[in-house]
């Protein structure tokens, strides 16, 4: 198979539009196979119940993203879920069999790349069909095995032509629930765009936000919500005290929930682009993210190219990213461990310093052109 010519189709669970900023690392990864000379389209289904019960806005069915004269061709079809819980079988149903048809329509492609491991199932009917190689990246938080039945793992341990893991813990439990031989399994932690994320002078930006010179600037990014680990922030800060620790918080509630971090010292919270979030990283001195769960976290490493270091989970979805040279690891559901961190960092300049440039050195290995050519070498081996 030639690399520089392959079709790639990727199942995934969504991609980003205008007003929907969610799943960038999807259009990261599209992007950049296609930049290497590929041909790339895309399936993520949406959910119309979503839309219809939450006032989930809805992107178009059909849309495309053109990357240095090249055009991504991304399909939405619309689905019709009930959630995981008692009728999740109804949501997996119908999700596959959206995807296929949508798959029927297009162009055959070289090899199908699915994006977690439920994005399998739903590619299996096709795959099987048209007897195309099957690539998993497993990047789950929690791999929902209740929703994979015996048979449907069997299949995927037999007939996956290789599983990309973001961390070694992915590949541990995916070889675990006999999803995967480890063999096939490659460790290929996420990795950031180095023309979106970068060291930058701050300074304008917290003029901006009237964060005052002297102030100590605590970032956040990612979804309000338990397993993120804002509200722990949130409570960290307040336990601290300080009118001189800011906080930074990038990111909104999940779906219809209300609740919001409300520290009294908020300099920003709420949605960005993916294209500001940068801007705002640089206005930081630190970034914390106590997350209970992970594949492995892409604002971690977006936030160590921008030179910050890390306050993060002692869990073993960081084993891979963090250590003592970049960042300071605790307990993510202690906050008292958490505020101890930022104050530890606020009052220790050197140590601050020194995790800083232990976070560029480590982006520095994490690029996602790097990245995208190891994968485009598993596809076409």
């Amino acid at each position: 198979m030639d690399e520089q010519m392959t079709h790639i189709l990727i199942i995934a669970d969504g991609y980003p539009s205008p007003g929907l900023p969610y799943s960038a690392f999807i259009a990261n990864i599209a992007e950049e196979m296609t930049r290497q000379g590929n041909c790339v389209s895309v399936i993520a289904p949406q959910s119309l119940t979503k839309h219809w019960l939450r006032h989930v806005p809805l992107a178009p069915r059909h849309f495309t993203q053109e990357v240095e004269g090249k055009t991504i061709h991304i399909y939405r079809p619309y689905s019709i879920t009930a959630g995981d819980g008692r009728f999740g079988g109804w949501t997996r149903w119908c999700n596959r069999i959206v995807t296929t048809l949508t798959a029927r329509r297009l162009k055959t492609p070289d090899v199908v790349y699915a994006h977690f491991w439920l994005n399998a199932v739903m590619a299996m009917p096709y795959v099987s069909q048209k007897q195309l190689p099957l690539i998993v990246a497993t990047g789950e938080d929690i791999i929902p095995m209740e929703q994979i039945s015996h048979a449907k793992r069997a299949w995927l341990k037999e007939h996956t032509k290789a599983v990309v893991c973001v961390s070694t813990k992915n590949k541990q439990e995916s070889v675990a629930y006999g999803l995967a031989e480890e063999k096939k399994c490659h460790v290929l932690p996420n990795a950031y765009n180095p023309q979106e994320f970068y060291p930058e002078d701050g300074s304008a930006m917290r003029k901006k936000l009237d964060i005052e010179d002297d102030d100590f600037v605590v970032a956040f990014c990612g979804r309000f919500n338990d397993r993120k680990g804002v509200f722990r922030v949130d409570a960290a800060l307040k336990q601290l005290n300080d009118p001189h620790i800011q906080a930074i918080y990038i990111g909104s509630p999940m779906d219809n929930c209300k609740d919001e971090p409300n520290y009294e010292h908020i300099a920003f919270k709420g949605q960005l682009p993916h294209n500001e979030i940068v801007h705002y990283l640089n206005a930081a001195d630190v970034f914390v993210l106590p997350s209970v769960a992970e594949g492995c976290p892409n604002s971690v490493i977006e936030s160590m190219a921008c030179g910050l270091p890390i306050i993060s989970s002692d869990l073993p979805f960081n084993d891979d990213i963090l250590d003592e040279k970049n960042s300071i690891r605790v307990n993510p559901s202690d906050v008292h461990e958490i505020a101890d961190a930022i104050l530890r960092l606020k009052s220790d300049q050197e140590l601050s310093r020194r995790l800083a440039q232990g976070a560029l050195t480590k982006a520095n290995n994490l690029r996602l052109e790097e990245r995208t050519k190891k994968i485009l070498k598993i596809i076409g081996q």
